[in-house]
């Protein structure tokens, strides 16, 4: 069986690992995690906002326009044929 070539190169290559020294951690200085600043105020924006209400509440109140009460228009005009003659003064013949 071959031998791997990237395996003999690394072979040749390896170096003995050298053991590190943990550092002294006292208890108020020692590694912790940084702490983040907090902002003032998060960022408002007032138009995006406002849009955001408007498209969320457009079928609302497009819903209620449309079934809000109406007066009911129940005048029907019908016209007589005759009577519309005799407005006009034109016989029918």
């Amino acid at each position: 069986m071959k031998k791997d070539p990237y395996r003999e190169l690394a072979e040749r290559h390896k170096q003995p690992l050298e053991k590190v020294k943990e550092p002294d951690l006292s208890e108020d200085g020692g590694l912790q995690r940084p702490v983040k600043e907090q902002t003032e105020k998060q960022r408002r924006f007032p138009l995006i906002t406002g849009l955001l209400i408007f498209f969320i509440a457009s079928p609302f109140l497009a819903i209620y326009a449309l079934k809000e009460e109406k007066p009911v228009v129940n005048q029907i005009v019908h016209e007589q044929p005759d009577a519309a003659q005799e407005e006009t003064g034109q016989p029918d013949q």
